[in-house]
């Protein structure tokens, strides 16, 4: 029969395991769990952000297209052509715009001589609203373009009567600076679509008015669980997600753009630039939950041995 002393070792060691085993699960699921719910946090936080400062700075150039239309001097018929161009010049220089034009009510540029009737935002400003185009390869320059088009409005009368169309072309890399001054993460970055699912911004300069992910996934079933948010993000919507693409987990976060027809801006980060000193944390730890059990199982051993022997003695008498 085993003495009391045995017994009281055995539980002992059972405590002390279960112990270790408990407290070190714990810890590690609350280490884990934290380190996501702080990655989460970070960047559904970033991407409102960046959504507002994309806002904010393509507002300004609305506003400066806005303002322009209604300087009396564009709608003025005694205005020469030439002081007209240089008004629009010195009003791109102004707000650092790369170019201006200046169209007339059939979309025939009054400086250039092209015809720009077919173009989607002399449409929409020749019916009194300001707007900005999706970046695309100019068919006139050939150079990815943004316009940034308002109506010219007669004798500069607001809601008068539309004498024409003013647009701007800012920097073709303003967007693409936007979202390279995003960092959540030393691997983090961002990017850009439109409501087609293009790629209008990002670091790479190089996918831009090219990469379209749905389509990809339409092909590759690699890019599906990307492209389902890419599908969200071209709803509007706002939201967080995960995705595995080329054998990296990531975490992105997503959120519309205002004022313009269905843009999106996503801010993303690999998973271990949150996770990978968690995860080292929970390796050390786990580590050292094994060296406790294997000490604690070390030194009770001889115990146990010696007080069975000690029983079997007992017992023989």
């Amino acid at each position: 029969m085993k003495s009391i002393k045995y017994k009281l070792l055995v539980s002992f060691l059972a405590l002390v395991g279960v112990s270790v085993l408990l407290c070190g699960g714990v810890g590690i699921i609350s280490n884990y769990t934290s380190a996501q719910n702080m990655m989460q946090q970070a960047l559904e936080l970033a991407a409102p952000l960046a959504a507002d400062r994309a806002a904010q700075e393509l507002n300004t150039y609305r506003t400066a297209a806005e303002d322009l239309g209604m300087v009396s001097k564009l709608s003025d018929d005694m205005v020469s052509i030439a002081d007209k161009e240089a008004l629009i010049n010195d009003w791109a220089e102004r707000y650092g715009m790369v170019r201006g034009n200046l169209l007339d009510t059939s979309g025939k540029s009054l400086l250039d001589g092209n015809d720009y009737s077919d173009r989607e935002y002399f449409q929409h400003a020749i019916q009194g609203e300001s707007w900005i185009s999706t970046p695309t390869i100019s068919r006139v320059t050939g150079e990815l373009s943004i316009m940034v088009a308002a109506p010219v409005w007669e004798d500069g009368i607001d809601g008068g009567t539309i004498a024409g169309v003013v647009y701007f072309v800012p920097d073709e890399t303003f967007l693409n600076k936007i979202v390279e001054s995003i960092h959540v993460s030393d691997n983090g970055s961002a990017y850009m679509l439109s409501k087609d699912g293009y790629t209008i911004a990002d670091p790479d300069a190089s996918l831009v008015a090219v990469e379209n992910i749905e389509q990809q996934a339409s092909t590759d079933s690699a890019y599906q669980s990307l492209a389902n948010i890419h599908s969200q993000m071209r709803a509007g919507e706002t939201g967080y997600g995960r995705y595995t693409l080329n054998g990296e987990e990531k975490a992105i976060a997503y959120a519309p753009i205002s004022g313009t027809d269905g843009w999106s801006i996503a801010v993303y980060a690999p998973v271990t630039d949150f996770l990978g000193s968690t995860i080292t944390s929970i390796v050390i730890m786990v580590i050292l939950l094994v060296i406790i059990i294997l000490v604690s199982t070390t030194i009770s051993t001889p115990l146990l041995t010696a007080s069975a022997s000690r029983s079997r003695r007992a017992s023989i008498v």
